[in-house]
């Protein structure tokens, strides 16, 4: 981990505990973990990832989490997210945390570009760290959870980047954007209204065949609240796996911080997915 990170804009309080409470917890982390940080996928200082490897490797090629890190997408950084690991390297498996161009300096599609590099470098390198690029899973939280979930559905898209529609075997956004029609606050990552749809991920829903676990906080941001049950209505239209879950006593970033509990219902559920969907 970088011992200076690059300064950003100032955020909400809620959301500066929140990325000091996750900066913290990484970096107790990365002290006993297995990593391999700073990993360039690109040229710009935010096109990198941290690798979290299991301590003990598996018998076998090892599936992969993909996690993306929220922001409102122009706020965080990649060592935001290392806490999550512990609670996916015990599968045995690995945790990829990325970093991407945030805006206003990158709109989109510039940040859902960078996060397809990154999970196109962990196609082509993981089978060296013990993991199986056939066995590839996304995620995020908030911003990032949109992005994950953009990037699950934009199938046609991966031929472009050189890697197969299926490369994503499954999905877990938490707490993300869905249709950025239905959101109450601004956003910075669109240029103009008239992307909106473009950068909505139920646009491209029809023919969806990846699993989707999707969560989400009770007392979440509304507007987010909302979308999810929406978003999983019409992805069960396609006939692929969804659950959808709320979680008690949660509200935006308190779901996040959970995430890193190793006995928690969210690492256990994705645990069980990453699993069972290899």
């Amino acid at each position: 981990m970088a011992d200076v990170l690059k300064k950003q804009p100032p955020m909400s309080a809620p959301a500066e505990e929140y990325a000091a409470n996750a900066l913290r917890m990484s970096r107790d982390v990365q002290r006993q973990a297995n990593t391999e940080l700073d990993i360039s996928y690109g040229p710009h200082e935010d096109q990198a990832l941290d690798v979290y490897l299991p301590h003990a490797p598996g018998e076998r090629k090892l599936p992969v989490l993909v996690f993306i890190h929220g922001g409102s997408w122009s706020h965080g950084y990649k060592e935001w997210m290392g806490f999550i690991a512990p609670a996916i390297n015990c599968l045995p498996a690995i945790f990829v945390s990325i970093g991407y161009r945030l805006a206003p300096e990158t709109r989109f599609p510039g940040p859902v570009e960078d996060c397809r590099n990154a999970v196109k470098w962990v196609y082509e390198n993981i089978s060296e760290r013990g993991g199986d690029p056939d066995g590839i899973f996304v995620g995020g939280h908030s911003a990032g959870g949109h992005l994950a979930a953009l990037v699950t559905l934009q199938r046609e898209a991966w031929g472009d980047f050189g890697l197969p529609e299926t490369v994503i075997k499954g999905c877990f956004p938490v707490s993300g954007s869905y249709d950025f029609r239905l959101r109450d606050r601004e956003f910075e990552l669109l240029s103009s209204s008239d992307e909106m749809e473009a950068a909505s991920p139920v646009t491209y829903i029809s023919g969806n065949t990846v699993p989707f676990y999707i969560a989400y906080g009770d007392n979440d941001f509304e507007d987010l609240q909302r979308q999810a049950p929406l978003f999983a209505k019409l992805l069960e239209r396609e006939s692929c796996r969804v659950e959808l879950e709320e979680f008690p006593a949660s509200d935006h970033f308190k779901i996040s911080l959970d995430n890193g509990d190793v006995n928690g219902r969210w690492a256990t559920t994705v645990r069980r997915w990453m699993h069972e969907l290899r």
